[in-house]
């Protein structure tokens, strides 16, 4: 698929993928494998809507992009087509989807495809204009749809309903070079399989998948974790992608004037949820947070039951060969999961750069170095486990005495570790340990950051703005000042389990609450990019510069020293 932006008719095919509206998804949905990892659906009507309100024109971007200094040449071509394509036959009014999956085995050989699936409004009319273009590929038929071949590994199949553009890559087989052409996965043999299934092997099929579908939102997207888990060649092994079978994700984004909204839910196959029921997690322990001693830039905390863990390592067939680690060094599998209640927390502030000396072979340099100050707890959930396992590292050479209590060897004294018996607590420098400890509370955690907390397994937020203003750069001080003047701040939460999802919500706010936040990060993305292109730019002329130099001053020989005698 890497040759997928150097054909010109593909470049225009995925250029109008993202040109379409949001509709009914049961006609493309139909023609996606079940097992897709990831599929994602653009609603370019809202987004070309909310840019263009900040003066944003999205064919007008396309069509700039092919004359920027250094692109490819394909992409003036794609310019040149972009016209002819929306008037090729295809339905410009429905959905499109973007998909990729994985098949195959490690014995048999893997695979890897990728698609987009959009609808077809008049067939003749777009095997004319494939066939029209210089160079066209030929057209063959099959039996209930034509296809072309456009390149090594990439094709272009349609029938009176769809158009699919679909490419695959063969992944090198256990034990051989590959050289077979017996691979069950070839990308015409995908193309077909996509043509040829039934609505019951589709994604179509899946209920969680179709409530998704009725959602309106600028973007859609969902996950298949068994088929992320069988796309790993060592857990495909085990039985770990059997306990995510029937496991999705399904999520959306939209953006709203001052930010920009996510919301994932992840569904739990039987076998997956009778264990997160078994152990159902407790809320994160806000107090981990509010103790921290100055105003924080940023904190993540969570919570959960860490028995789940054992649960999991038992169900995926590896429990007998943890037990024999541990047994090498001494505990067990129950003193880890005793150890630690399983509430955490990493506490952040005064992200900053400052000049900074230091010596290197004897000579002193100047350089801005970041600096931050950070305490990571632990709640211990049972001391005398806790000892036993650090007492036994300490056998094996991991961790040391100091100062009374065990510590990872050679942490040195760049940071502070502390075990008090209720937690522990690892900060960046000891005054810093010691303030925490004393509890004396300056967070400064923002109210509606606590409320999103509260009674939620996971919290994570970040304050970009404070972040990015305690910086500074001499290399590209402007695209900073980019992001000082588009970033506020992210928070994102995740739910305990509900008996059939967990959900997760994510909102980035941006700094202009007056102005849409696609239209904020759109011109952030623009003038970063134009700073990237310059400096691009900037290095090729040097490259060229150094090449034009064929002829080097002479070097100017050192006088002797005659003051030697």
């Amino acid at each position: 698929m890497k040759n997928i932006f150097r054909y010109p008719f593909v470049f225009v095919l995925l250029a109008f993928a993202v040109t379409s509206c949001n509709k009914t998804a049961s006609n493309q949905a139909k023609y996606i494998p079940k097992d897709a990892m990831l599929v994602l659906d653009l609603n370019w009507k809202s987004l070309s809507d909310k840019a263009s309100k900040g003066n944003f024109n999205w064919d007008s971007l396309f069509k700039a992009a092919a004359t920027e200094p250094g692109n490819d040449s394909n992409l003036a071509k794609g310019k040149k087509e972009f016209e002819d394509f929306i008037h090729s036959g295809v339905d410009t009014t429905s959905n499109v989807f973007f998909f990729t999956r994985a098949g195959g085995s490690i014995m048999s050989g893997q695979s890897a495809t990728g698609g987009v699936v959009m609808n077809m409004k008049d067939p003749s009319k777009f095997e004319a204009y494939v066939k029209k273009h210089d160079n066209a590929p030929e057209i063959k038929k099959a039996n209930n749809f034509s296809y072309a071949l456009l390149s090594e590994n990439l094709y272009v199949g349609w029938n009176k309903d769809v158009v699919i553009l679909s490419g695959t890559e063969q992944m090198k087989k256990y034990g051989t070079d590959n050289s077979s052409n017996n691979n069950p996965n070839t990308p015409q043999q995908s193309l077909s399989a996509m043509f040829d299934q039934k609505e019951d092997e589709s994604l179509a099929s899946v209920p969680e998948f179709r409530d998704l579908m009725e959602e309106q939102a600028d973007m859609l997207f969902w996950t298949n974790s068994s088929s992320m888990f069988n796309a790993v060649p060592m857990l495909g092994l085990t039985k770990f992608a059997d306990l995510f079978k029937d496991s999705y994700g399904a999520g959306s984004v939209n953006f709203e004037n001052g930010k920009a909204v996510a919301n994932y839910r992840s569904y739990s196959g039987k076998d997956l949820a009778d264990i997160l029921k078994k152990y159902a997690g407790p809320s994160v322990d806000m107090s981990l947070v509010n103790r921290y001693p100055y105003p924080v830039s940023g904190f993540a905390v969570f919570s959960f039951n860490p028995q789940i863990l054992a649960e999991m390592i038992k169900y995926g067939g590896l429990q007998g060969t943890v037990d024999q680690y541990f047994q090498k060094v001494g505990f067990t599998m129950d003193d880890v999961t005793k150890a630690f209640k399983g509430d955490f927390a990493i506490v952040f502030s005064d992200i900053t750069t400052a000049e900074k000396e230091y010596d290197y072979n004897g000579m002193k340099f100047h350089s801005n170095k970041p600096s931050a100050k950070l305490v990571f707890t632990a709640t211990i959930g049972d001391k005398a486990a806790y000892d036993k396992i650090v007492s036994k590292l300490a056998d094996q050479g991991i961790m040391e005495m100091k100062n009374g209590q065990y510590v990872p060897k050679g942490l040195g004294d760049e940071f502070s570790f502390n075990m008090d018996g209720k937690n522990l607590t690892i900060a960046t420098d000891n005054d810093v340990m010691q303030q925490y400890l004393a509890g004396h509370g300056n967070a400064a955690v923002p109210g509606d950051v606590a409320n999103e907390a509260k009674d939620k397994a996971v919290a994570f937020y970040i304050d970009i703005n404070k972040i990015l203003q305690g910086l500074s750069t001499s290399e590209d001080q402007k695209s900073l000042d980019a992001g000082k003047a588009t970033f506020k701040n992210a928070i994102a939460t995740t739910t305990n389990f509900n008996g059939k999802y967990t959900e997760s919500n994510f909102e980035l706010n941006t700094v202009n609450n007056n102005e849409n936040s696609l239209v904020s990060l759109l011109k952030f993305f623009a003038a970063v990019s134009s700073r990237i292109e310059k400096e691009q730019h900037r290095l090729r002329n040097g490259m060229m510069d150094m090449d034009s130099a064929t002829v080097m001053p002479p070097m100017t020989p050192t006088p002797p020293d005659t003051d030697q005698k």
